[in-house]
């Protein structure tokens, strides 16, 4: 073929391609270069890659909007979901209706799909001012998995899963038995619910959920878990922030059974009644290691108990790394790692701690509460340098390579405990001034009666002597002269002898009236 030749047939084969209308193919190409490129089009509200393909989604009549796009999201085993505006409850209590949700408007994952959420920025609000059943946001079902992430750096992560408000369960998102929730960047905050788990809630014993990034943070539960609540499951917190959260048993986390891992991340200013960062109860199992910090979490309101960790569990309590269990309070008190027990024997657990390879430089405020005397920490610790007493009365002691939390009463732990000695330093000299104070007005008042004595007895008392004395002296002279009468022997007496006598006489009726008087003062 000559050139001229091959000329024509590449331009006749190029107006051919130019005439072919566009096919899905480049349909598909066209939506996944927009995707790759970071290009939305404008208006649109949400996109969902299925098996490939990305489609996007507008808020009219025709495209349905968000809640069209999450029941196609339904039609692969997989889908990439990503958000470009708030999608907000538009049917009163309903994020949507069709396959893709549940119990009147739950954003549901069912059973065999794994989708992955990309807020983008942007927020899943149910606007939910009234707790109603199944008032969650979303519900992870058995055999479904969620990814929760946000890669808008320019809104700075801030898209948030919010608006839950149930009655009876999760008030952010709901993980069934055998359910999983990835949450790798995002907020869930804002939710509530009358029940247990505010922000979070696992039901069952294959349940998952696994915190490497993100928030859970200003959710509120009336009962258990404001943060996070397990009746079973699995929660591993490896980072991101779990924050003021709040609640009446674990404000931060409850577990009543299942396991919590928290190797990294801060768990802090959380607040509940009985253990506000962390409750652990029943056969639940925690693990502390790596770098896990509990701080500034405290525990508030009457019988409050456990700032920081409440441990009710029947096993121990298992740390390595450079755990940080400190700085939580009890309303103002130094209450950290709290052991409790409500039973009449020393201990029925034999090791409350135990040493999986803690690092020197961890730090844990340690204390018991209850009936219990002592806790075992074993085996083979290094030494109690990482291990604070929360109070005076305690101390730890190395036995038998373990050691012993223990309650003590002593004068050195009370000299010890210098915050403690200066309230009771403050607490004697108050009460030694007011005793001081209590004299004064006792003396004063004894030295106005005696005044008040001495007056009256100023006024009358000298008159009744100076007469009684008058009376004395006039009955001797009678006496005297009859007697120089009848007996005229008795006229030649000394008269100094008889003056003598009459004043030794004198003076023994005057002692006479002193001791009178000084009974009638007595007995006034």
């Amino acid at each position: 073929m000559s050139l001229k030749n091959k000329i024509i047939c590449i331009l006749s084969a190029c107006a051919v391609l130019c005439c072919v209308p566009v096919s899905g193919i480049r349909t598909d190409f066209t939506m996944r270069s927009h995707a790759a490129s970071g290009f939305v089009p404008k208006d649109a509200v949400a996109s969902v890659t299925v098996n490939n393909e990305t489609s996007y989604y507008y808020d009219t009549t025709t495209s349905g909007g968000a809640a069209a796009m999450w029941n196609t999201a339904m039609s692969g085993s997989s889908a990439m979901v990503i958000l470009y505006q708030d999608w907000e409850s538009s049917y009163g209590t309903r994020l949507g209706t069709g396959t893709g949700f549940a119990y009147d408007g739950v954003l549901c994952v069912p059973s065999g799909h794994e989708i992955t959420i990309d807020l983008n920025g942007c927020n899943i609000n149910r606007n939910l001012e009234f707790a109603i059943e199944n008032g969650e946001v979303i519900r992870v079902q058995s055999g479904g998995i969620l990814n929760l992430t946000d890669t808008n750096t320019e809104l700075g992560n801030s898209g948030k899963i919010t608006g839950g408000n149930s009655l009876d369960g999760a008030g952010g998102i709901y993980i069934e038995s055998g359910g999983t929730v990835n949450l790798w960047g995002g907020h869930i905050t804002g939710n509530q619910t009358e029940g247990s788990g505010g922000g979070v809630l696992l039901v069952g014993e294959d349940s998952g959920f696994n915190m490497s990034g993100g928030s859970v943070t200003g959710n509120t539960a009336n009962q258990c878990g404001g943060g996070v609540a397990l009746s079973g499951g699995s929660f591993k917190f490896t980072n991101g922030t779990i924050s003021e959260n709040r609640s009446q048993s674990g404000g931060g986390i409850y577990a009543q059974d299942g396991t919590v891992e928290i190797s990294g991340g801060n768990l802090t200013q959380n607040v509940g009644v009985h253990g506000g960062g962390i409750l652990v109860n029943n056969s639940a199992e925690l693990v502390l290691r790596s770098k896990a910090s509990i701080q500034g979490n405290m525990a508030s309101g009457e019988n409050r108990i456990g700032g920081g960790i409440l441990a009710m569990c029947t096993t121990p309590i298992r740390v390595s790394g450079e755990v940080n269990v400190i700085d939580n309070s009890a309303d103002g008190v130094q209450s950290n790692l709290v052991f409790w027990q409500d039973s009449e024997t020393d201990t029925e657990i034999l090791c409350y701690l135990q040493n999986a390879g803690l690092n020197e430089t961890a730090k844990i405020g340690v204390s018991l509460s209850g009936k219990q005397k002592k806790a075992v920490f074993a085996p083979s610790w290094t030494g109690p340098e990482c291990f604070i007493c929360d109070a005076m009365d305690y101390e730890i002691k190395n036995k038998e390579n373990n050691m012993e939390l223990q309650r003590v009463t002593s004068y050195a732990t009370l000299v010890g405990d210098k915050k403690m000695l200066s309230i009771i330093v403050v607490g004697v000299l108050v009460a030694l001034a007011f005793i001081a104070v209590l004299i004064l007005a006792f003396k004063k008042s004894n030295q106005s009666r005696k005044s008040k004595k001495s007056s009256q007895s100023g006024t009358f008392g000298n008159k009744k002597k100076v007469k009684v004395k008058k009376s004395v002296k006039s009955t001797k002279k009678s006496v005297s002269e009859t007697e120089n009468s009848e007996y005229p022997e008795n006229q030649g007496n000394d008269p100094i002898q008889e003056e003598q006598k009459e004043q030794e006489e004198y003076d023994e009726t005057e002692d006479l009236l002193e001791d009178q008087e000084e009974m009638e003062d007595t007995q006034e």
